[in-house]
């Protein structure tokens, strides 16, 4: 079913009209639900809990050029969870789509916020409470609006090269655990890896030993769980799998 793309401003004000609280089929697809497994009648209730996020948006850019549709997903495994979807009003997407999930058995906390600008491996922003998301939210806004692209952007890049280096392959989900600090699970080592980042040796987060720390991407970045191990090169990388082809011949 087709609706009016209507903005986030405007989508609060039917909210608080009470627009939306009949759970028959025509008023909860108007408020945005455009897939969903669970029953009809339960989405006005789902509606309530995924809302508060939307209804918390104070930013003046995400609430007059941003608008929202829901989903209701069913994993493989785990109970079924929503998440909300801001979509630009107008033009293409160019780094500013974003999602968060509630509930998702995939994720590591109640909250996650998923960004174009951070990839969809794992979420640019988790949290336990939505007061916290719905600050974060308002704040990467003026960022959104001048297409600023925050440092992190850069430091997750040096993150997953590093994690190439090790042996790891492509789409491994680094996730931010605060400034200059990330993890991933290492799918060569079955390890957890804890990765800080740093542009100047000058000026590092804490826990960083500078010397055990490697330039990547104009970047240091230093892991603990690695500390003292020298980081192979590309070609010698390149030329251990072209020993191992060989032997396989």
């Amino acid at each position: 079913m087709s609706r009016e793309e209507i903005s986030v401003r405007q989508w609060q004000e039917q909210f608080k009209a009470g627009v939306f609280d009949s759970s028959d089929f025509h008023t909860q697809c108007t408020a945005g639900w455009y897939d969903w497994f669970c029953q009809d009648y339960a989405l006005a209730g789902r509606l309530k809990k995924i809302g508060r996020i939307v209804m918390g948006i104070t930013d003046p850019f995400i609430l007059d050029n941003y608008y929202i549709w829901f989903k209701n997903n069913c994993p493989l495994s785990g109970p079924l969870y929503d998440d909300v979807r801001f979509e630009p009003l107008e033009g293409e997407r160019n780094g500013k789509y974003f999602l968060v999930s509630l509930d998702s058995p995939h994720e590591r906390k109640k909250w996650s916020l998923f960004t174009e600008r951070y990839g969809f491996d794992a979420p640019e922003f988790d949290c336990r409470n939505v007061r916290d998301m719905i600050k974060y939210i308002n704040v990467i806004g003026p960022e959104l609006e001048r297409d600023v692209q925050p440092p992190f952007i850069a430091e997750k890049c040096a993150v997953i090269t590093y994690a190439k280096l090790r042996g790891d392959p492509a789409g491994i989900q680094v996730y931010r655990d605060g400034d200059h600090r990330f993890s991933y699970a290492s799918r060569r080592s079955r390890q957890m890896k804890t990765v800080l980042t740093a542009v100047s040796l000058e000026d590092t987060p804490p826990g960083f030993v500078s010397e055990h720390a490697h330039s990547i991407k104009g970047m240091y970045v230093y892991c603990p769980e690695d500390a003292g191990k020298d980081l192979p090169t590309p070609q010698k990388s390149a030329e251990i799998k072209s020993s191992k082809k060989e032997v396989e011949r």
